[in-house]
């Protein structure tokens, strides 16, 4: 049965007759010719083997150019690094102390309402 073809409705593939198989006829003698001649087209085995070599060939290529790229560009960030000997220098900020006679404290009740007027603002 054909795998592309659907199967007719109410039939059974098992119960179909089997087709018969054709008999071998017997093949005739091979005339054997005079002289032997050389086939002209060389064996296709060594075109796989020397394109495998050439695949084989350039991605060693790849791989040692990378890892030398690699290197370089470690040795430069290395010597970026180096190179700068300046350190970064922090500040800490301190906060200073507020005396009681720099806080205004003239009226809360504006405050909280300036307070109250920001939020509503939101």
């Amino acid at each position: 049965m054909d795998p592309n073809n659907n199967q007719p409705i109410n039939t059974n593939p098992l119960e179909q007759p089997a087709v018969p198989q054709p008999v071998a006829q017997p093949a005739p003698a091979p005339v054997q010719p005079a002289s032997y001649q050389a086939s002209p087209t060389p064996p296709k085995k060594n075109k796989k083997i020397l394109s495998l070599l050439l695949i084989l060939f350039l991605l060693i290529l790849g791989m040692v150019g990378y890892v030398f790229f690699a290197k370089n560009q470690l040795n430069n960030k290395q010597n970026l690094s180096t190179s700068n000997t300046t350190a970064p220098t922090t500040t800490v900020l301190t906060p200073t102390p507020v005396t009681v006679d720099q806080v205004n404290v003239e009226s809360p009740a504006a405050d909280l309402n300036g307070i109250d007027r920001d939020v509503q603002a939101l």
